[in-house]
C-alpha cells in the first residue's frame, strides 16, 4: 500500500475550473509509485496537452535558476496539479499549496503523498487569514496572474491579487511569476493565444473578462506599483509551461550574444500542441529581432523573481549564470541540465546529470558521461552556417561548409581490421571508426572558430567506438532535416524528399549513402531513440515519416510561411522547365507531322497532274499511231 496523501484543508468556497484530464490524473496518482516531477511512470502517460501539462518532465526546468533551500517556507498559489509544490518539496522545502478548485486540490494531495512538509489548502487566496500575514519566503504565481479578472480566477483582479500576495511575503522574500508575453514572438507569428485559441487576439487588446497577458513594460510597472521593484527577469522557451531553455537577461548583452541565444534556444516557438500559421521563418525572424535588440521584449514567456529588496532577489538567483538548459523528452535516465556560467575564466558550460538513482554510466552498448565543467566555446555553430547558406540558396556555400565538416571527422577516424562486439552503431563490417565519444556529430555540435572546428558536447558514448559511414548519414540527416523545417530556399527540387536530399548532401562530401546504408543508419537509430527517449514511438513515427518529405509537402503544412511562396514560383519553374522539352518536341513533331501533311497533299496533286499528262500523252500517242499507220499506207500505195 502506498503512502497516504496529504490532508485537504477547506478555507472557503472553491471555484469550477478544470482541463478535463482530473480524474486520468487522479487515477494515475493513486496506482503510480514514483510521483517526483521528472517520473517515467507519470511521463509515459502523456497523450495530449492537458496531460503533457501535468505530467511533464521539463516543467521542472522553469523553476531551476531559483535557489530553494530547506529553511524556506514556500506558497504555492493557483497549484494546479502540484507540480512547483512537488518539485520545491523534493528540494526539502516546506509548501503550503493553495488551489481554489477542489478537484485539483485533491491531485495535489495524492502527488505529494508521504511528503510532510507540504500543506494542501482548498479555496481562495484571501481565506489564508490574517496569521499568514509575511510568513513565507517564496510565492509561487505560475500561470495564475493572467487569470485574476477571470471569474474562475475570482474576477478580484491583477492588481488585487498582487496585494494578497505581497501581504503574505516575508520581508526578505520574493514573489516568483511566471506569464505570456502579451507581443510574444510566438503571437506574432500567428500562434493562437494560450487561453483564447485565437492568433492575435493578446495583439488586439483582451475583453473584460477574459485571461489577459501583458508586455514586459506593463508588468514590470505593474509589479512595481504593488511594492515589488527589484525584479530580475528571465525568459523561457519555447514558454513557460515546457520550457527547454531558461534565459537570464544578461545573455543577451554578451559578445556574440545572439549567436549564443540562437543556439540555446533554436526555434523559438513549439507547434507540437498547435497548428499555427506562421508568417515567417520563426527562428529567422527571432535571430531579426536578437539583432535588432528586442529579444528580452519578444520573448514567449517570462519569469520574474521579484521582491522589496535587491539584496533578497540576488540571493534566488545566480547571477553568474547566463542560461540553464535541458534536452527534452528524455528518460529520467538520461536527464541532463546544463547552464551557461560566466565566470572569472570565461564562459564555460556546466553540466550535470539529475538522475540520482541510475545504475551505471551504460546500458547496453549506450553510456553517457558527466562532463562537468569546461569552457564555452564561443562562436557559431556549423549548423547555424549552413542554415545561412540555405536562406540564401547558396549550393556551393553549404557543399563548402560539409566538406569542412567531413574532413573534420576523417581526421579523427581510424581503419579496423575487425569488430569484436558489434553494436547499431558499430556493425561487423565497419572498416573506418570514429572515438566512442563521437556518437553526435552533427554540424550542431561543431563551433566554427579561428582555429578551425572544435567538436563539442560529448555527451553520448558508443562503446567500442562509432562506424564512421553511420555517422556521416547522421549528421547530414540532422542538417537536412533542420534546412527543411526552416524552409530554407535550397538550389535543389523543391520534390526531393529527405532521403533523397541527404544522399545529394552525401555526394557532396564524397559519401555514397545508398538505399541500403540509409536502411542501416535507420536502423540505429531507431535502437538509439528506444533507448534515449520516453515516448519513442511518436519520435520514430517522425523518422520514418520525414524520410519521405519533401519541402514541398511542407508547403501544403498550415505552418508553411507566407514569404515561402517562392517555393511554389520555384516548382512551378521547375515544372516548365521539364515540360519544355517535351512540349518543343511535340511542337516540332506537330509542324513535321503538318508539313508532312501538305507535301502529301502536293504530291496527291502532282501525280494527278502526271495522271492527266499521262492521259494526254496517250491520247495523243495513239493519235500520232494513227497518223504514222496512214502514213505508211500512202507510202507504199
Amino acid at each position: 500500500m502506498g503512502p497516504e496523501p496529504r490532508p485537504v484543508t477547506s478555507i472557503g468556497g472553491s471555484l469550477p475550473y478544470a482541463d478535463g484530464a482530473e480524474a486520468e490524473l487522479l487515477a494515475l496518482f493513486r496506482s503510480v509509485d514514483d510521483r517526483r516531477v521528472g517520473s517515467d511512470e507519470l511521463a509515459a502517460a502523456i497523450r495530449d496537452w492537458p496531460t503533457a501539462y501535468h505530467l511533464a518532465p521539463e516543467r521542472a526546468v522553469l523553476l531551476a535558476p531559483l535557489a530553494i533551500s530547506p529553511d524556506d517556507r514556500v506558497l504555492d498559489v493557483g497549484a494546479g496539479s502540484g507540480v512547483n509544490t512537488r518539485i520545491c518539496a523534493d528540494l526539502g522545502a516546506a509548501v503550503t499549496a493553495v488551489e481554489a478548485s477542489a478537484a485539483r486540490a485533491e491531485l495535489i494531495a495524492h502527488r505529494c503523498a508521504g511528503l510532510g512538509g507540504v500543506e494542501v489548502l482548498c479555496g481562495p487566496l484571501e481565506g489564508l487569514g490574517a496569521d499568514r500575514r509575511e510568513a513565507f519566503d517564496v510565492v509561487l504565481l505560475v500561470g495564475v496572474l493572467e487569470y485574476a479578472g477571470t471569474s474562475p480566477g475570482g474576477g478580484d483582479g491583477p492588481y488585487a491579487l498582487l496585494e494578497q500576495v505581497v501581504d503574505a511575503l516575508a520581508p526578505g522574500g520574493v514573489v516568483v511569476l511566471a506569464i505570456e508575453n502579451r507581443l510574444g514572438l510566438k503571437y506574432l507569428l500567428g500562434f493562437p493565444e494560450d487561453h483564447l485559441g485565437l492568433p492575435w487576439a493578446g495583439l488586439e487588446g483582451y475583453r473584460d473578462g477574459e485571461p489577459t497577458t501583458w508586455s514586459r513594460r506593463e508588468l514590470a510597472q505593474m509589479l512595481a506599483d504593488a511594492g515589488l521593484a527589484a525584479q530580475k527577469w528571465l525568459y523561457p522557451f519555447p514558454d513557460y509551461k515546457l520550457p527547454a531553455a531558461v534565459l537570464a537577461e544578461e545573455i543577451y548583452h554578451q559578445p556574440g550574444g545572439v549567436d549564443m541565444v540562437d543556439q540555446l534556444v533554436g526555434h523559438p516557438a513549439s507547434s507540437e500542441y498547435s497548428r499555427p500559421v506562421l508568417v515567417a521563418d520563426d527562428r529567422a525572424a527571432h535571430i531579426g529581432l536578437l539583432e535588432a535588440g528586442l529579444g528580452p521584449d519578444v520573448a514567449n514567456s517570462f519569469l520574474v523573481v521579484a521582491g522589496r529588496h535587491p539584496d533578497a532577489v540576488a540571493e534566488r538567483v545566480d547571477p553568474a549564470v547566463l542560461a540553464w538548459r535541458v534536452a527534452p523528452d528524455r528518460r529520467r535516465r538520461w536527464s541532463q541540465q546544463a547552464a551557461v556560467v560566466n565566470s572569472n575564466q570565461g564562459l564555460t558550460m556546466r553540466r550535470r546529470l539529475t538522475a540520482d538513482d541510475r545504475a551505471g554510466d551504460f546500458e547496453g552498448w549506450l553510456g553517457q558521461v558527466e562532463v562537468g565543467e569546461e569552457p564555452y566555446v564561443v562562436g557559431r555553430n556549423l549548423e547555424q552556417c549552413l542554415l545561412e547558406r540555405a536562406r540564401q540558396g547558396d549550393g556551393d556555400g553549404i557543399a563548402g561548409l560539409l566538406r569542412a565538416w567531413r574532413a573534420e571527422l576523417a581526421a579523427h577516424e581510424t581503419p579496423v581490421g575487425s569488430v569484436s562486439a558489434p553494436h547499431p552503431y558499430l556493425p561487423a563490417d565497419a572498416a573506418r571508426v570514429l572515438p566512442p565519444e563521437w556518437l553526435d556529430v552533427g554540424p550542431d555540435n561543431f563551433v566554427v572558430t579561428a582555429d578551425g572546428l572544435v567538436f563539442v558536447d560529448r555527451e553520448w558514448v558508443a562503446a567500442g567506438g562509432v562506424d564512421a559511414r553511420l555517422a556521416v548519414v547522421r549528421g547530414l540527416w540532422k542538417a537536412a532535416s533542420a534546412m527543411l523545417r526552416a524552409r530554407c530556399h535550397l538550389p535543389w527540387p523543391v520534390t526531393w524528399s529527405n532521403d533523397r536530399l541527404v544522399a545529394h548532401l552525401g555526394s557532396l562530401v564524397g559519401e555514397d549513402i545508398e538505399g541500403e546504408l540509409m536502411e542501416q543508419w535507420r536502423q540505429a537509430e531507431e535502437d538509439l531513440i528506444r533507448r534515449v527517449y520516453r515516448q519513442p514511438a511518436v519520435r520514430l513515427a517522425e523518422l520514418h515519416d520525414a524520410g519521405n518529405r519533401s519541402r514541398m509537402d511542407l508547403l501544403g503544412s498550415p505552418l508553411a510561411p507566407y514569404r515561402r511562396m517562392e517555393h511554389l514560383v520555384h516548382r512551378q519553374q521547375e515544372l516548365i522547365a521539364e515540360l519544355t522539352g517535351p512540349r518543343q518536341m511535340s511542337a516540332d513533331l506537330e509542324q513535321a507531322q503538318a508539313r508532312l501533311a501538305r507535301a502529301e497533299a502536293e504530291l496527291g496533286q502532282q501525280r494527278a497532274e502526271l495522271a492527266a499528262a499521262q492521259a494526254r500523252l496517250a491520247r495523243v500517242a495513239w493519235r500520232e499511231r494513227i497518223h504514222n499507220k496512214i502514213g505508211g499506207l500512202i507510202r507504199r500505195s
